[in-house]
């Protein structure tokens, strides 16, 4: 077949829907090296530009007059439909939520792939016009493609209610994490990190944009009331609401067991997760949660909210709670995580739980789907 994606991410994106992106496409590439693979993009990032240079099945297309180059969005929206046709694509994938327009439907199957709909469920959280635009994108996408692949059940249902699509065009196809984090690290590399980063002895690790929905003050109330032995480590980008986290810390004299980073090397953080003793992440919503993927393949323990789809990341057996349940983080700290054979059990079932998400698996499946539709 001749398969074609909107590769903008995959390209220019170092996190979430890159990531995302990414790991698809090269799963795809690796267990199904028989088919022709089209990757379209804007721009390439300098980082990303030999990403698939040892494939000799793809293409990268891009723009290529003036116009194209400087109106990126008019491209990927207007343009990329008449190269597909031209191309006689049997399958289109957007990987990020949107399809282009103009593509002949007769000839070419559609996928589009929606990683959430929280900006519908949470607008507050949006700029009112990013939201109005996303609605627009999001729903032409959904009910002008063949098939609408979300990224959890908690998804699948947001499509279906929102956008009023019938349940039987989308399917959930899980996402995975990279290899990086379920590869074992020295003690020798674990200490070169600590000491890059002066992390601390025993810590909390909580990985994700530092923003309202992500709920990171809930952990740092559970660390006020928490031993001192025990500090907090959050990875991710600030926004305003780093301040109240700020504030708080200071309030409650926390500010030397609080530490924040950004702009980690993708190298250095699956280390870090390692270095860590336990991972919470208990957002108020999320479309899949990768961070919590990542963190059950390094081996560390993970609490997690008890909302949208974060129950079906981590499991029946997981450690799910209400997202702003300080105290319930202080009791599984001081008790479950007291001791090695708990801890051990937890590892060994969050291991068995992250094989539904082994990339090989789901590219077979992915390629299922693909073959169904050109039936």
């Amino acid at each position: 077949m001749k398969i074609g994606f909107d590769a903008k991410r995959a390209f220019n994106n170092s996190t979430g829907l890159g990531n995302y992106s990414r790991l698809l496409i090269l799963s795809l590439l690796e267990n199904f090296p028989e088919h022709q693979y089209y990757l379209f993009t804007p721009t390439i990032d300098e980082k990303f530009e030999n990403l698939f240079s040892e494939f000799n099945n793809i293409e990268i297309i891009a723009p290529e007059n003036y116009l194209h180059k400087k109106f990126h969005s008019a491209w990927r929206t207007y343009s990329i439909g008449d190269i597909v046709n031209d191309l006689n694509l049997d399958i289109f994938h957007g990987l990020s939520n949107e399809i282009p327009n103009g593509i002949n439907s007769k000839k070419t199957k559609t996928v589009v792939t929606i990683h959430d709909l929280i900006f519908l469920r949470y607008p507050d959280y949006y700029n009112t016009i990013d939201a109005y635009i996303y609605k627009k994108k999001f729903k032409r996408a959904c009910q002008t493609a063949d098939l609408i692949l979300a990224t959890s059940k908690q998804t699948k249902a947001d499509v279906s209610d929102y956008f009023k699509i019938e349940n039987q065009k989308i399917n959930v196809l899980y996402q995975d994490c990279d290899a990086a984090f379920a590869k074992q690290y020295s003690n020798e590399e674990k200490l070169a990190i600590i000491i890059k980063y002066n992390l601390p002895k025993q810590f909390i690790l909580s990985v994700g944009t530092i923003e309202k929905r992500k709920n990171q003050l809930t952990i740092l109330k559970a660390l006020a009331k928490l031993s001192s032995d025990w500090s907090l480590v959050l990875i991710g980008k600030k926004t305003d609401y780093a301040n109240e986290l700020f504030d708080f810390a200071i309030k409650n004299n926390l500010q030397s067991r609080i530490q924040i980073l950004e702009n980690i090397s993708f190298e250095d953080l699956p280390i870090i997760y390692q270095c860590s003793q336990v991972f919470v992440y208990i957002s108020e919503f999320e479309g899949f949660g990768i961070p919590i993927l990542e963190a059950m393949k390094s081996k560390i323990p993970v609490i997690t909210s008890n909302t949208s789809s974060l129950p079906e990341v981590i499991g029946p057996n997981g450690m799910c709670l209400s997202p702003f349940d300080f105290d319930a983080i202080v009791s599984i700290v001081n008790n479950e995580l007291q001791s090695n054979e708990t801890i051990s059990k937890i590892v060994a079932e969050a291991k068995e739980r992250t094989l539904l998400f082994d990339k090989n698996l789901l590219a077979k499946k992915l390629m299922n789907f693909y073959n169904e539709l050109k039936k």
